[in-house]
């Protein structure tokens, strides 16, 4: 059934757990209608969770939220949506008629935000995997998980594709279920959100198995350019396209090649050395946590204490009470 969302109903509709952290920004009106249509948030099971979207946008406005470690699998099957990771900047939407799944991992906390612009309509599905539910599947970093293991344990990695026919049915039957009783159709929900994952999983699982290209002498040289520009410094708030722009090559071809020299992509190579200067001053110059979490970067310094533990397995405080 359609309906008209405004503030208060949109944070019931999220439920108890997330609802009351959800801030609205730039809002035409705090009491606007925001999206006409059906939104749903719905927790199938322990560590799988589900939020679909099929609804017109009233109002522009954003939205912010904290977010913790999971696995998103997207499916966009109409529209577009500006996105951001903390600082990070993404494009998520369906550009060519197939729509298209975007596999995002989210290996720490995060702080999420989301520009809806009126007039749009969007049509999308979110499945997410928390790391207990992977754990519990058996994700253990062996055989055919290890892809799946790496790709999850790189906070921010994401893998974009073209949904299989198979996939855009399963979505559209989440986006329009059968009149089923809830027992029913949490079951129906979640066997299709469960199918979408499979084939998420194994699209990851199938780009680990691609062995990477040996580089040629001038790709090396233009890797060696591009890493002399990361560690100047210059480049901190350019976006992947500009410094594509600057070594002369485009997006997806200079990925490939940073990925095939450092083993990283570029945006986990800037954020581990930020981590690292990040060290360099706590250890060094006794800087506060605070300070060491912007100049790495984080909004939060509790997202920063979460990022530094899982790089180098020590607290900034604990680091810092070494002088």
């Amino acid at each position: 059934m359609n309906t008209v969302l405004h503030p208060q109903e949109l944070i019931r509709q999220i439920g108890p757990e997330l609802g009351p952290q959800l801030r609205l920004i730039d809002s035409e009106s705090s009491q606007a209608n925001l999206f006409r249509g059906k939104l749903r948030w719905l927790h199938l099971r322990s560590g799988l969770a589900l939020h679909c979207s099929d609804c017109h946008e009233l109002s522009t406005f954003s939205t912010q939220l904290q977010i913790e470690p999971r696995l998103n699998f997207v499916v966009f099957l109409d529209g577009y949506s500006d996105v951001r990771y903390d600082d990070r900047a993404v494009r998520f939407g369906a550009e060519h008629r197939h729509g298209e799944g975007i596999a995002v991992s989210l290996a720490e906390p995060v702080l999420f935000s989301r520009q809806a612009r009126r007039g749009s309509h969007i049509r999308k599905l979110v499945i997410s995997l928390a790391p207990q539910w992977l754990e519990a599947g058996g994700l253990d970093g062996q055989n055919q998980c290890a892809a799946i293991d790496r790709f999850s344990r790189q906070h921010l990695a994401m893998l974009r594709w073209q949904p299989s026919a198979r996939l855009r049915t399963l979505a559209e039957q989440i986006l329009n279920p059968p009149g089923y009783n809830p027992l029913l159709e949490n079951l129906y929900l979640e066997s299709r959100s469960l199918e979408i994952a499979s084939e998420a999983l194994a699209m990851i699982s199938q780009q680990g198995r691609q062995p990477l290209q040996g580089l040629r002498p001038h790709e090396h040289q233009r890797i060696r350019r591009v890493l002399e520009l990361l560690d100047s410094g210059q480049a901190d708030h350019w976006n992947t396209e500009t410094i594509a722009r600057e070594a002369g090559i485009n997006i997806n071809s200079l990925q490939r090649q940073f990925q095939a020299s450092q083993g990283m992509t570029l945006f986990e190579y800037q954020r581990v050395r930020k981590l690292k200067q990040a060290r360099e001053a706590l250890e060094r110059d006794g800087i506060s946590v605070t300070e060491a979490a912007w100049r790495a970067g984080y909004g939060s310094a509790a997202n920063f204490a979460t990022a530094f533990k899982r790089q180098f397995g020590l607290t900034p405080r604990q680091v810092r009470s070494k002088l």
